[in-house]
């Protein structure tokens, strides 16, 4: 097995012991309804993942859709690199109407999680933000790191794709 550098084991040591705190902050996401034409819902997940990057010094800021929800960026910070960045992306719209976070609330039953969103694609993102507040903490990242949460990916993404 190969030696972790000590940023490397910082990383992962951390990570390793945030398994309340990622599984508190599905659980928040998952129970905000968030279909792809509830704007005021997809927003609402947004402003939660958003509180996240404030607590953890994550610089954001929001492209608004007035039909859709708000697109998220995210950065580390605002050192500007010639370098791509390493894009950490996903969706937080769900296929769900409205009414079914109340319906099926997150839950866990036997060791497995469920719920509206849970694993597409809400379970990811949470992995993202975690990752991006790691290497905010730690750094370490190979490459600039940037993350990108969209609203409207089951639908086709015409607010995002741009």
């Amino acid at each position: 097995m190969t030696k972790l550098a000590p940023s490397e084991a910082a990383i992962t040591e951390w990570l390793a012991a945030q398994k309340e705190a990622m599984l508190a902050l599905l659980r928040d996401a998952v129970n905000i309804d968030g279909g792809s034409y509830d704007k005021a819902g997809v927003d609402a997940v947004g402003q939660r993942f958003i509180d996240f990057f404030h607590a953890n010094d994550l610089l954001t800021t929001r492209e608004p859709h007035d039909r859709f929800g708000d697109a998220i960026h995210v950065r580390l910070d605002d050192t500007r690199a010639n370098e791509k960045p390493i894009l950490l992306m996903g969706h937080r719209d769900t296929v769900f109407p409205k009414g079914e976070a109340g319906r099926r609330p997150f839950k866990i039953e036997g060791g497995r999680a469920y719920g509206p969103g849970v694993s597409d694609m809400k379970s990811g993102l949470v992995m993202n933000l975690f990752v991006l507040a790691a290497f905010k903490k730690f750094g370490g990242a190979p490459a600039p790191l940037a993350g990108l949460i969209t609203s409207d990916e089951e639908i086709g993404s015409p607010a995002c794709r741009p």
